[in-house]
């Protein structure tokens, strides 16, 4: 992928930009991605960390140690994931898709972990759809 993106978290106090676009692009369904977005799966974008830049609110940066091998990247005011750091992806970023200004831009192509995946994670495809919030 060559584009460029933006993203920035809830209440933008930290916003970011890349210079290239990223190596691969996914879903994680281990019960630790499940707990640090607090969703029923982790859906990222990979990209090396040269071409990852912030545009402000480095400040408000904080760093979770999740294992010995992985810490996660947050906004210390809102609580927005931005990346998560993997010992054995050296000098990559593990971008939080949701991060992004344009998620719909990025497609995950592949999924992990699916032996912890949700039942109902299948079939969301399949469930009723609402433009708006839900009414009965």
């Amino acid at each position: 992928m060559s584009e460029n993106f933006a993203g920035s978290c809830l209440c933008t106090a930290v916003q970011y930009k890349t210079s290239a676009g990223f190596e691969m692009t996914g879903n994680c369904h281990c019960s630790t991605c499940k707990k640090i977005t607090g969703g029923p799966f982790e859906s990222f974008a990979i990209i090396n960390e040269a071409f990852f830049k912030f545009r402000q609110g480095v400040d408000q940066l904080i760093t979770y140690p999740i294992s010995e091998k992985a810490e996660k990247v947050f906004c210390g005011k809102c609580g927005t994931p931005i990346f998560n750091k993997h010992v054995t992806l050296p000098g990559k970023l593990i971008v939080h898709i949701g991060s992004l200004d344009d998620p719909s831009s990025i497609s995950p192509v592949f999924n992990l972990h699916c032996e912890s995946m949700l039942p109902w994670v299948s079939s969301i495809g399949e469930m009723k759809n609402f433009e708006r919030n839900y009414e009965r």
